[in-house]
């Protein structure tokens, strides 16, 4: 075991507190009252009426909750068990988030310790961090992905996992099947691959299937779980009355995968400071290969490879867009470029260290520059706040305007669910329509709506079917479909707050 004697002397404790430290680094922009991460206030109402459908609130009135045919619930229920605690549901959103990250660093170094690999290679994930999957909002999968990780670890370790281990891995693969599917996917695959790097040789791959199954023991209860998910979930049984649209996947080609790549790792951003900051990365990453330095033996290399394969090969195999479901192929990018070090550094010597410095320069710089973004941010949220002390009823948003200053994507399409987190007031458009969701509409309680995707067509709004089901109506933006005309059907509505591009109407 001299080679890992010989690693492990290149990656003392000091190297995992700063890899550790960096990882909280970067998450401290989320200190901020308003993360522009797409989805936030979404999934914040979401475990804000989960916990108050516990204490039956006055959410219990319009929602209910459906355990049976979703399992897409674990962030919502750890989110409402931890908000009484921290302050509200926001706040315990931002612990799950801040915890997924340095919590995949964590799982990162625990798999460059487990195939006895160089941990400071992990520094690369620090800037990756705020990657597309994070800004877009898709906590599920952020949260998964450190449990993936950890399973893996222990899935290639060394020696074949005890049966306490296997314990682990089975709690582990069952936590992420109650996050997300796609996860899931890359679970089973990379699991499968990793066993197979670790067991199969030329001379015993005839008798390599039972130490290869003995392996995999711990994520084999994902199997009846998949079964069931295919049986009962609302995903696979779509309401077709809402959800009426094709299932038929859509791939990217290869070259349009490379040509969005950087979108979906670190050009989050306005400017260009980002992209830069992803070429020094890449090319830090890529000068690895460079053969210079002694060669390191590592037979948990082939495991890593493995890995690596089986997670760039997602991007490929998996559509990018089934339905209403997309970026299942491309938010495995970031996590690509993280395990590429570990899989492509084949010597120790002076460019590795270069790119560990490297590494450690763009994380801070990076974490720099996601800290002025999200506090500029601020300013063109706050607007949102003019939804405080409104009374619980349902309220609407038409996003007529959805740009951003600050971010790529859109920041404001789901702010009307901030009506939820603090009035406790239905709102529409929300994740409650989706088939995957836990929470329901109670009967009667089901607003009138157009076909999915609705919410991106705010000048096909109809006053005299949609009108009558809300009692507010939040705009950014004009359009010409709001306010309605004196002459059009449906109920009159007059301006009670304004702040800035946003108006907060109300039924006359």
């Amino acid at each position: 075991m001299l080679w890992l004697r010989a690693v492990a002397a290149h990656t003392p404790w000091p190297w995992r507190l700063l890899a550790l430290s960096l990882a909280a680094v970067a998450m401290l922009p989320l200190r901020h009252e308003f993360p522009p991460i797409t989805d936030f206030a979404e999934h914040a109402a979401t475990i804000a009426t989960l916990e108050d459908l516990w204490r039956h609130g006055p959410l219990e009135g319009w929602y209910q909750t459906d355990f049976v045919h979703t399992q897409y619930w674990l962030m919502a229920v750890l989110g409402a068990l931890l908000a009484p605690v921290v302050g509200g549901a926001s706040t315990a959103l931002k612990l799950l988030l801040i915890s997924a990250s340095v919590g995949l660093v964590a799982s990162l170094l625990r798999l460059a310790r487990n195939l006895g690999l160089d941990e400071r290679l992990v520094l690369v994930a620090v800037p990756l961090l705020w990657s597309r999957p994070f800004t877009l909002g898709f906590v599920p999968f952020v949260m998964a992905a450190p449990l993936v990780v950890l399973a893996l670890a222990e899935v290639a370790a060394v020696e074949r996992p005890p049966p306490r281990r296997l314990g682990l891995i089975g709690l582990l693969s069952v936590a992420t099947f109650f996050l997300n599917l796609a996860s899931v996917v890359w679970l089973l695959g990379a699991a499968v691959a990793m066993s197979a790097a670790r067991e199969v040789t030329p001379s015993t791959w005839r008798t390599s299937l039972r130490p290869v199954v003995m392996r995999l023991s711990g994520v084999l209860v994902l199997l009846p779980l998949l079964g069931a998910w295919l049986a009962f979930s609302s995903v696979t049984n779509v309401d077709a009355s809402r959800f009426a649209v094709s299932m038929k996947g859509q791939w990217w080609s290869p070259l349009h995968l490379l040509r969005d790549a950087p979108t979906w790792l670190m050009d989050r951003w306005k400017g260009e400071l980002d992209v830069w900051l992803l070429i020094v990365l890449l090319v830090a990453v890529v000068a690895l290969l460079v053969p210079l330095g002694v060669r390191e033996p590592a037979p948990g290399r082939r495991a890593a490879l493995a890995l690596w394969v089986a997670t760039a090969s997602l991007t490929l195999v998996l559509p990018f867009e089934r339905g209403w479901l997309w970026g299942l192929s491309t938010r495995f990018l970031p996590l690509t470029v993280m395990l590429a070090p570990l899989a492509f550094s084949f010597r120790r010597g002076v460019v590795r260290h270069l790119v560990v410095v490297c590494f450690v320069v763009v994380g801070l710089i990076s974490a720099w520059d996601v800290e002025r973004h999200v506090a500029a941010a601020q300013a063109e949220l706050q607007g949102v706040s003019i939804l405080h002390g409104l009374p619980p009823g349902r309220l609407l948003q038409l996003t007529f305007d959805d740009t951003s200053s600050v971010l790529e994507d859109s920041t404001v399409s789901h702010a009307s669910a901030w009506h939820r987190v603090w009035n406790h007031g239905a709102n529409e458009p929300s994740f409650v329509d989706l088939p995957q969701s836990v929470l329901r509409y109670r009967d009667g309680k089901a607003p009138w709506t157009r076909p999915w995707p609705w919410e991106f067509s705010p000048l096909e709004y109809d006053n005299a079917r949609e009108g009558p089901h809300h009692d507010f109506v939040l705009t950014r933006g004009s359009g010409v479909s709001f306010p309605p005309a004196s002459e059009v059907a449906g109920p009159r509505w007059r301006l009670i707050r304004e702040a800035g591009p946003w108006r907060l109407w109300a039924k006359e």
